[in-house]
């Protein structure tokens, strides 16, 4: 009988390590621990992209001090992750946390930006609406950090399946010679796919750009850019103007009519037609001078 009770016991205690998952080492940084110094590993490789070339000395010093912060070494990190990416399953539920957390703290600072700055953190509901939070006027110009514009506009629930969205700009370049600009934007949608468009400005005017996707899924984000690139850029050139920004969101008709080549090209004859009726408010080039334009930044 007792032989049967220890048998019993040995069996139950054995469904229960069965049941407790993959156990960790000891030597292995814990998942709680990880995720946390996960977290700020990649905080600060964020913050290392945005250093000059001059400045990449302070990557290693942001490295640092997040293994200071955390009381690990290196080769504890290190020996650790080599662990995780054997056992891929405790990995990726690793980076289902840190990216939860990583998009919780980018809606909230979404909120706080939105109330610094006066506006709703979501778009206006409506058929036809200018989803555009940022800035209207940008100066480029051939200095590193001062060439490009950048965004990133998160979906929230006035958006919908299926919605077309027109970017469109006045640019005014204030030189001659070989310059351009390189204008795009992409869709994300919540299976990962992707829809895009991208365009090269070589002349002054309005510029715009349309995409109308037939993907039935969520959209998740947009994202898009503008480079400013002179073939010589050892002359100091006044660089370029671009002013009136908007990105229009058209939500799909109800009767689901297709909208289109013909039709697109339709809507952005609109946009310049509208855009002409504001000339008033478009800016010369032979009336801007570069303090001026920086009093709007």
């Amino acid at each position: 009988m007792c032989c049967r009770n220890r048998t019993w016991t040995w069996l139950l205690g054995a469904v229960f390590v069965a049941g407790c998952g993959k156990q960790i080492p000891k030597d292995i940084i814990q998942p709680n621990r990880m995720e946390e110094i996960l977290y700020d590993y990649h905080l600060s490789i964020s913050m290392g992209y945005n250093l000059s070339y001059s400045d990449n000395y302070q990557k290693e010093a942001y490295k640092n001090y997040i293994f200071d912060k955390h009381h690990v070494t290196e080769a504890q990190f290190d020996s650790s992750m080599v662990w995780y990416t054997r056992h891929t399953e405790e990995l990726t539920e690793l980076y289902k946390k840190i990216g939860k957390r990583f998009r919780s703290e980018k809606t909230r600072m979404q909120e706080l930006l939105a109330l610094r700055e006066n506006r709703s953190s979501t778009s206006l509901p409506g058929d036809t609406v200018d989803v555009w939070y940022d800035r209207k006027l940008y100066w480029l110009t051939h200095v590193p950090l001062a060439d490009k514009v950048v965004f990133e506009i998160s979906a929230d629930s006035n958006f919908k399946a299926k919605d077309a969205f027109l970017w469109s700009a006045d640019y005014i370049f204030l030189s001659e010679g070989d310059r351009k600009a390189t204008m795009g934007f992409n869709i994300l949608f919540e299976n990962d796919s992707v829809v895009g468009r991208v365009e090269e400005v070589t002349r002054s005017g309005m510029q715009t750009l349309y995409i109308r996707p037939d993907s039935a899924f969520a959209i998740r984000s947009i994202h898009g850019f503008i480079y400013y690139t002179d073939s010589d850029p050892a002359v100091n050139k006044p660089g370029l103007i671009i002013n009136n920004i908007t990105l229009t969101r058209y939500h799909e008709p109800a009767d689901t009519v297709r909208v289109d080549a013909e039709d697109s090209l339709a809507m952005e004859r609109n946009v310049d037609a509208m855009q002409m009726e504001k000339k008033a408010d478009t800016l010369d080039a032979s009336s801007i001078r570069p303090s001026s334009v920086r009093q709007q930044d």
